[in-house]
């Protein structure tokens, strides 16, 4: 086996440092608490291929420098070896960082743990998967894939390696070749592979900067236009790069510490349905619902139980659409919510009451609108 180390300066406001803020401020977690994760192997299957490489990327808060650790299986026979020097490692550490490592690197690794009969480091330490927390913003970032290269490219990475994990396992078999036969070319090999890791340690790191676009909302400010309602919010830190994306009910946009939320504003006429619908009548010749308390005075042919679909009350007016995830928040915070009908799933609610609310109440609603 072979420990590999390399420490790099970063230095405040860079995009090294700005990655390292956006994980403490997403986890909670203090800086030197956290570290970053990736393992190289020659397969898919922890039964049937070898655990060749493991990478770690951590922030020295004393030194003020990103350091990086790898363990190199130089033969056959280290696999068990650099499982032991990376769970002695990170158990210095309360959260481990990775690019969907959830999916592949953490399975892989607790198997070869398993099968070396070692304790599982995984266990004892919280996992934090980048990959599970931005991959539902493809919409966002414009694009159809959030697999780790994409991303490098969307932060503005610019990878040293040249190589795929797939290659690696071809280059990785002609560094052993090479050893065997003692060529110098071996060393070659080998400082591909390890750039691979590193870069792809690099490129985690960075890839945490879309966790910008995820942080909480804070409310600034709200206007109105002519068929919008528009609320301009600030966000923790500057994001990265300016993106939207745009649903059926808001359009979402960043730029540099600002967010703008887009709702639509309607004119018309819109049905409140009542919740318990078995204590109404419903009045055909009126289409609306009325208490039952207040019904049995109306004459028996001109009302009759009401149905669910029918139990409601028509109110034409102005009003301002929010996405079905919104609903139980507004109802909680007293206002009234209307439908288009009973199966639809938006909600309005009349402007009048929208102008009445407080920037706290805009604070609080905020996730619940963009949650979809």
């Amino acid at each position: 086996m072979q420990k590999i180390d390399e420490t790099m300066c970063i230095t405040p406001g860079d995009d090294w440092s700005r990655a390292w803020k956006a994980i403490s401020l997403y986890t909670g977690a203090a800086l030197t608490d956290l570290v970053i994760f990736d393992i190289e192997t020659t397969g898919l299957s922890a039964n049937v291929s070898s655990l060749y490489l493991i990478g770690a990327l951590w922030y020295d808060g004393q030194d003020r420098e990103m350091k990086m650790c790898q363990w190199f299986a130089d033969d056959y026979i280290s696999e068990c070896a650099i499982l032991e020097a990376f769970s002695s490692f990170v158990s210095g550490f309360s959260t481990i960082v990775h690019y969907n490592g959830s999916g592949f690197d953490i399975p892989y690794i607790e198997k070869k743990y398993r099968f070396h009969h070692l304790e599982n480091p995984f266990a004892a330490i919280r996992s934090f998967d980048i990959y599970r927390e931005v991959r539902k913003e493809k919409a966002l970032f414009d694009s159809s894939s959030l697999k780790l290269s994409v991303v490098e490219k969307l932060v503005g990475f610019l990878r040293a390696d040249n190589y795929s994990g797939k290659e690696c396992i071809q280059i990785y078999s002609e560094f052993m070749q090479q050893k065997i036969f003692r060529s110098p070319q071996a060393d070659k090999e080998k400082e591909k592979l390890l750039l691979h890791n590193a870069d792809d340690l690099r490129g985690t790191l960075l890839s945490s900067l879309l966790l910008y676009y995820k942080l909480p909302l804070h409310f600034a400010d709200k206007n109105w236009k002519s068929d919008a309602f528009c609320i301009t919010c600030r966000t923790q830190e500057n994001v990265p790069f300016p993106c939207g994306r745009e649903t059926d009910d808001f359009i979402l946009s960043f730029e540099e510490n600002s967010a703008c939320i887009t709702l639509s504003c309607t004119e018309g006429c819109y049905c409140h349905f009542y919740e318990n619908y078995k204590d109404y009548f419903y009045l055909p010749e009126e289409d609306t619902a009325i208490h039952k308390s207040v019904g049995i005075f109306v004459e028996k042919e001109f009302r009759e139980p009401a149905k669910a679909s029918n139990c409601y009350l028509k109110k034409a007016g102005k009003f301002v659409r929010f996405p079905a995830s919104s609903s139980d928040y507004l109802t909680q915070h007293g206002l009234t919510l209307f439908r288009e009908s009973y199966r639809t799933k938006p909600v309005f609610v009349l402007k009048d009451e929208i102008e009445k609310q407080d920037s706290l109440f805009w604070e609080e609603v905020l996730p619940y609108i963009t949650s979809v």
